[in-house]
């Protein structure tokens, strides 16, 4: 059998930069990242990050960003291992909304919609008449973090990721990722691709979701 040198400290060089990325977050977590202040300010509070980090900014940033984190994707979307090992984070639901619709319309085959079904908590309030109050139509423009925006759409073979601890003996926890295989009118079928249960076809059914601010 015979190795490659420059394979091998091709890997150690990933490996050593990805440990490198992994010390500076865990840096920002604790604070101990230095930080500097902007001209006119007296508290340092910004952190400047690596240039090797950044994505310079062109005329369509959400096309710049999915291009740099799925090179290729139309060729790579059957790819499972390809799909795992990437995964675009943002701060805010619109521009997670923004990315998707523009992912979503390379991959091929009919789009489905789903429409969440909002309503008050009858528990939270002790406000009489509290439905004309707050129109049906009005709580479907409410965004909050964790919980999945009034619509949503979907496609056969597009990766998705868990919200909520569904069902724990399957793998299918918060954070799981998995890719669809089948969308039904009340149910979405899909198979598994990180944790322990890679592999493996599950049932996500209709849940009931609370958002933490109750305000």
């Amino acid at each position: 059998m015979f190795f490659s040198l420059n394979e091998d400290l091709t890997a150690t060089a990933s490996r050593n930069k990805i440990l490198e990325f992994k010390k500076w977050v865990l840096d920002i977590g604790d604070g101990t990242v230095p930080a500097i202040a902007k001209d006119g300010e007296i508290e340092e509070t910004w952190i400047k990050i690596p240039d090797e980090l950044l994505i310079e900014p062109e005329q369509d940033p959400i096309e710049k960003i999915v291009t740099s984190t799925y090179p290729l994707f139309e060729e790579m979307q059957g790819n499972t291992e390809y799909l795992k090992e990437r995964a675009i984070l943002t701060p805010k639901n619109e521009t997670v909304n923004e990315i998707n619709q523009y992912m979503l319309q390379f991959v091929p085959g009919e789009k489905n919609h789903y429409l969440g079904s909002d309503s008050i908590c009858k528990a939270s309030s002790n406000i009489p008449d509290q439905d004309n109050l707050y129109l049906v139509e009005f709580l479907n423009t409410l965004e909050f973090p964790g919980i999945p925006n009034h619509k949503i759409e979907l496609k056969e073979g597009v990766p998705i990721m868990l919200l909520r601890n569904v069902n724990q003996k399957l793998g299918m926890c918060n954070g799981t990722r998995l890719i669809v295989t089948h969308l039904g009118t009340w149910i979405i079928e899909a198979k598994i691709i990180t944790g322990s249960n890679i592999g493996t076809k599950v049932l996500i059914p209709q849940i009931v979701l609370s958002p933490t601010e109750s305000k």
